[in-house]
């Protein structure tokens, strides 16, 4: 064979080498399955979806080509009760209970990931006088603002977008003793009173700005999303006025509470829904290794949210270590959401298993959460193994399992081993 030749007979090979492995890159391509997420703009703003979502779940689900779409809580619902989503994430808490009303959640009750608060944020120099008249006082801020825009001396510049932080701005307003319309806004469109129309971080942006003649501006935001921008030095002239509502205040104390809930959208109203993956964000939302990573973002001492998905436990007396073989062991403590202030966990089923096999719990005792929140928890112990107190789904909450140790159940000076 000519040297030619066999040049041509590689080039050829090379050339059918390069279709066979872009066919099956494209059929690789093709078995990727979109999967569309309606979101409130404070999980993107915030840095949680490009820096933890979507890293990580597609890492974990690399069958799906996830579409992160954010918009205001109101918009997402609007856009997920039209077929536009598989996914909901939301943190307007009465429009979510509409949605699910209305048949639109595939589960009767949607899955909690996250919490954080509302502050408000102003400029350095506080014209309204926030930080001296109201710093706890998220009403009192308000009307504090409200006052000095009247005077010429402030403005306030609203999301507008019927978005869960509008939600939460028009909540306030309806608490405050300043004249409002319909909606719960400043009534007869003062001039102070500025609604943008802009997702959180383009919010924060104008308020910076403060593109207006007489006194600076303020705005409500999430605390994640300000972190996030100030950590960015995207914001640098807002200062935090109004932070950690008094209990004494009015509305209480959580009332600058903020929820986040996911949803997969119910396939019997749109038989498009992609509800595997669906149920698969949400298990990967909901997961303890996303919940971990959460807790740290964007850093352990200062989260941009705290993670919610799972009860919180404290054990006031755990199992003895080495038992008797035949001994009873107890378990006692109380479970709360991590949600503060939400209702007790009352009626809960709280269980003792060991785990003969990883994926195969065996449950050896049972109780039931009081309503003041305390259990305890009761199992005769007949081999050695690890013991775990696990709970299973409740409300929103999702199941709990937390190790409690090995326990060593000895038969004179023998163990019998778990199996």
């Amino acid at each position: 064979m000519s040297l030619t030749e066999r040049h041509r007979r590689m080039a050829a090979t090379a050339i059918a080498l390069v279709v066979l492995f872009g066919a099956i890159s494209g059929v690789a391509g093709a078995q990727r399955r979109a999967l569309v997420v309606q979101s409130t703009t404070s999980v993107r703003d915030s840095g949680v979806l490009d820096q933890l979502i979507t890293p990580q779940f597609k890492r974990r689900f690399p069958q799906y080509d996830l579409k992160f779409i954010a918009v205001g809580t109101g918009q997402a619902i609007a856009n997920a009760r039209a077929g536009q989503g598989d996914v909901l994430i939301g943190h307007s808490p009465k429009l979510e209970r509409q949605f699910v009303k209305d048949g639109f959640s595939y589960e009767r009750v949607g899955r909690t990931v996250m919490w954080n608060d509302f502050v408000i944020v102003g400029p350095a120099n506080d014209p309204a006088g926030v930080m001296r008249k109201a710093r706890t006082n998220a009403v009192g801020a308000f009307e504090a603002i409200a006052a000095a825009g009247a005077a010429g001396k402030a403005h306030f510049v609203s999301r507008g977008d019927d978005s869960g932080t509008n939600t939460k701005e028009r909540d306030i307003w309806a608490l405050s003793r300043i004249g409002r319309n319909a909606e719960n806004e400043p009534n007869g469109n003062p001039g102070w009173y500025h609604k943008a129309g802009l997702g959180m971080a383009d919010t924060l942006r104008l308020t910076q700005q403060c593109p207006f003649r007489g006194g600076g501006c303020y705005t409500i935001t999430d605390r994640g999303t300000l972190q996030q921008l100030t950590h960015r030095r995207a914001i640098t002239a807002l200062r935090t006025v109004m932070d950690d509502q008094s209990a004494r205040a009015r509305g209480g104390g959580n009332l600058m509470l903020n929820v986040y809930n996911v949803y997969a959208v119910n396939p019997r109203k749109f038989r498009s829904v992609n509800l595997r993956g669906a149920l698969a964000f949400l298990d990967f939302m909901t997961s303890p290794s996303f919940q971990s990573a959460l807790a740290r973002f964007p850093s352990s001492r200062r989260p941009g949210f705290f993670p919610a998905a799972t009860p919180r436990v404290t054990l006031t007396r755990g199992p003895r270590r080495t038992v008797a073989a035949g001994d009873t062991v107890t378990v006692s403590g109380a479970i709360r959401s991590a949600i503060p202030g939400a209702d007790p966990l009352t009626g809960l089923s709280v269980r003792l298993a060991r785990l003969p096999t990883p994926v195969t719990p065996v449950v050896v005792g049972r109780a039931r959460v009081s309503s003041s929140g305390r259990f305890t928890v009761r199992a005769r112990v007949t081999r050695t193994g690890a013991l775990f107190l696990t709970t299973p789904r409740f409300g929103s909450l999702s199941p709990l399992s937390r190790p409690l140790g090995r326990i060593t159940a000895r038969t004179g000076t023998s163990a019998r081993a778990l199996r």
